[in-house]
């Protein structure tokens, strides 16, 4: 069971189908594991369970942050949560595995989204967040 602060979106049937593909997929235990849009933590903590050399999270959303750091410390986990826009907060990092349940649900505002509507809202296609991180992609991956 994960913990949710007010705020922080719930976990959905997608994040659950996402961290068994992972248990499936077996992390090498000398990789460097990015959680993109971490939530409360789901993937991030997944990802750790297979012991790799480290995993860090990154989200929009100080609430969320919260809960994930506190749903790792409750699971004695250890890893690096950062603040901010995966955009910009991550330049510069090399990881081995990238795992991100990113907003994706099509809003047709068109204003960039606040508050809790960070969680799901994707633009006017639903692939806002989807196309940066698959722009970012050769930036974020090692070469190994």
């Amino acid at each position: 069971m994960m913990i949710r602060t007010p705020g922080a979106y719930r976990p959905q049937a997608d994040t659950r189908l996402l961290t068994e593909a992972m248990s499936g997929a077996g992390i090498p235990s000398h990789s460097r594991v990015l959680d993109v849009c971490t939530g409360t933590g789901a993937l991030a903590i997944a990802g750790a369970r297979h012991r790799p050399a480290s995993v860090t999270a990154v989200d929009i959303s100080r609430r969320a942050l919260a809960a994930a750091r506190l749903n790792s410390r409750l699971r004695g986990l250890d890893i690096e949560f950062i603040h901010g826009d995966f955009r910009t907060a991550l330049r510069g990092r090399r990881f081995d595995a990238v795992v991100a349940n990113p907003p994706y649900v099509p809003c047709a505002d068109g204003a960039p989204p606040r508050g809790a509507a960070r969680s799901w809202d994707a633009g006017a296609d639903g692939r806002t967040a989807v196309d940066s991180l698959c722009r970012l992609a050769p930036e974020l991956l090692s070469d190994t």
